[in-house]
This record gives structure tokens, sequence and C-alpha cells, in this order.
């Protein structure tokens, strides 16, 4: 399905930010033009797929909880946003390959969530290996991103008066090195980056958002180190 809803949606929403909410994006310099990559941004709000797409040079697309797409109307609005079904219960895997012909096949920009769900205390929750597993499979970049401040937009109403002040933080563009990767373990391997993708955020958040990574946020995983290539974008 085409994305057509996609453009006047973003440009009606970017307009509603400018007016209703304070909005500061700090490393938008970090945010590349072109190529498939993958967005890894913390999940505190129901509103933060269209917060983050709004900065995004070009149109993302993202997976979106099954249950949302219970309804036909609904169904129909979001895929032709850039939505795709996933059940969050196990392995998906339509929505695995879907995503993965988007990042390949189109050279699409896509966001992922990599906790899986949103948070409901506003803190960072465990990471999961979904963002970690598709980035490695397929040498995709991964671009970290850390938002705070929507935790009251989760009403979807409220999409057409988003009051709050929001931050965003865009973290350097990193890749996995596909040679050096093979020392590890294919679990190990998937561990160290989830690792460092929600450290890389945590670290970009204030101290009390940054829950279960808190303690970790200033450790530094030596496996990680030596298969990480930064700004390979």
């Amino acid at each position: 399905m085409k994305q057509w809803l996609f453009k006047p949606c973003n440009y009606s929403f970017k307009k509603t930010l400018k007016w209703f909410s304070d909005l500061e994006v700090n490393g938008i310099e970090n945010m590349p033009n072109e190529g498939p990559y993958i967005v890894a941004p913390n999940h505190i709000s129901n509103l933060d797929p269209p917060i983050i797409a709004s900065i995004i040079p070009r149109p993302p697309v993202f997976l979106a909880k099954k249950e949302l797409f219970s309804f036909p109307l609904l169904s129909f609005l979001l895929r032709s946003y850039g939505a795709f079904p996933v059940d969050r219960t196990g392995k998906d895997n339509k929505a695995i390959e879907w995503v993965t012909s988007k990042l390949i096949s189109e050279k699409k920009i896509v966001i992922m969530f990599p906790e899986g769900t949103r948070s409901k205390n506003g803190g960072l929750i465990k990471g999961q290996p979904g963002v970690s597993k598709l980035a490695i499979d397929h040498n995709l970049p991964i671009v970290p991103i850390a938002l705070s401040g929507t935790e009251n937009l989760q009403n979807p109403i409220k999409v057409l008066k988003p009051s709050a002040q929001i931050q965003l933080n865009i973290g350097k563009p990193f890749i996995v090195d596909k040679q050096k990767i093979k020392k590890l373990s294919p679990r190990s391997a998937i561990f160290s980056v989830t690792n460092e993708i929600m450290i890389r955020i945590s670290n970009m958040l204030p101290p009390e958002k940054q829950g279960f990574y808190k303690d970790l946020s200033s450790e530094k995983f030596i496996t990680t180190n030596e298969i990480i290539k930064e700004n390979q974008i």
C-alpha cells in the first residue's frame, strides 16, 4: 500500500507541534539523509512515532501493535501512513519480512522501538533483541534517539494539540562490523548490540529517565566496542 497519508499528516502535525509544544531537537546533524537505516528511540507515549517522524528527512515506516489494526478504517489509515501490524507476544515472521523488505528493497528509514513496548513510568525498560538482530543480519546502521517530555501525550487525540515540553536528542549513527562480529556467538552479539543501543539512549536522557539502565549508563562493553564502527553512514 502506498504511503499517501504520511505527507499531509506529517505537515499538519509539524504545524501543531510548532503551535502547541516546545520541541527541542539536539543532534539533527547526526540524522543521515540517504540510505536505509533503523531509527531506535525510547518509547514513552502513543504520539512518539509521529513526533520522531516529524524530524526525519524522508518518510519513515514503522511497526505498530496489531490491536490497532482491528478496526478496518483505522487499519487502512495506519497502513496508508506507513505502519504495519506486529504481534508483540512472539516472533512475527510476517512483520519481520515486511520491515526487512522496506529496508533492503526500498531503502526506507524504519522507526523501531528497541524496548518493544511503551514504558508505563517514563523510564527505560530492558531492551529487546529485535532491532539488534535486524541490524546484524542485514548490516544496517542504527541511529539511537532519546525522547523525553511526551509522557502526558497518551491519548491519540492529543495529536490535535500536543501541549508539552519535548526534548529529542539524536545520537551518532553506528554499524556493526560484520567481520569482527564473527568472533561472538549470535546470542552474545545480539546481547552486546542491544546493550549498546540502550546505553547510548540512556546517556542522552536525564538520570530520572534512565530506568533499567541507570546503573549501566557509564558502562562500556568490551565486546561491543570491538564490533562497532562509528559514523558509518
